[in-house]
């Protein structure tokens, strides 16, 4: 009976760890590719007339610095930022202003809009992945399992034997199952402020990046993002 309870947990787990670090890998990997996306349109933008590039590359310092300080938080409960989508809003309006008279330009144009639509791709998944993917029912399935793989442990203990030497052999049962769980709650919680949590550092690594490219850049925001 030990073995087979035993055995059927451990396979559980092993299928849910699984998925759930492919959902953290897939989260760490949409962080990454927004940021790029972001780093590479601001980079794009000095194809523009000065006063164009400098208001397309405002316009995304802004967002980054929404989805650092205003989004991030917001992820860990499962939601969105509206400063976010405002910023969005701001840059998309942009590109139907953009000067696209010259061959040069109108390649610029095709660009930005490319890598914008990567960007929205990093960010959904990003938000995609702030909620938890591993229904209550599973969750409820390892519990079960790994609290019936440690009372059967202790129902096979016997009295005769010293405590001494039958307290660990339980207790790294139940360590190890507890190690498990606390696994699968750590995979499927990418973006929370414990150690080993996805953390914005891509977007401001970006950030920096783009402000190098105009140290005199002054962006129509405040450091979190706010409009000014």
């Amino acid at each position: 009976m030990i073995q087979v309870v035993g055995t059927s947990f451990a396979v559980l787990l092993a299928f849910v760890i699984l998925a759930g670090f492919q959902t953290y890998s897939g989260a760490r990997a949409a962080a990454g590719s927004e940021a790029t996306a972001v780093l590479d349109m601001a980079r794009t933008a000095a194809l523009f007339p000065t006063a164009q590039r400098d208001q397309l590359r405002g316009d995304l310092i802004c967002y980054g610095r929404a989805v650092v300080r205003e989004e991030w938080p917001a992820m860990r409960a499962g939601n969105g930022s509206p400063l976010v989508d405002r910023w969005i809003a701001a840059y998309r309006a942009l590109f139907g202003r953009l000067d696209v008279h010259t061959t040069r330009e109108q390649l610029a144009l095709g660009e930005l809009l490319s890598l914008a639509a990567t960007r929205t791709a990093g960010r959904q998944q990003r938000l995609d992945d702030d909620t938890p993917t591993i229904p209550t029912p599973l969750w409820l399935a390892l519990i079960f399992g790994g609290s019936v793989a440690v009372a059967l442990q202790i129902s096979v203990v016997d009295p005769r034997e010293r405590f001494s030497v039958l307290g660990p052999m339980i207790a790294g049962v139940a360590g190890v199952v507890a190690a498990g769980l606390l696994v699968v709650y750590f995979l499927d919680h990418p973006y929370q402020s414990h150690t080993g949590g996805i953390q914005p550092s891509a977007m401001r690594q970006t950030l920096t990046t783009v402000q190098n490219l105009d140290p005199g850049l002054r962006p129509a925001c405040s450091p979190s993002g706010l409009p000014v």
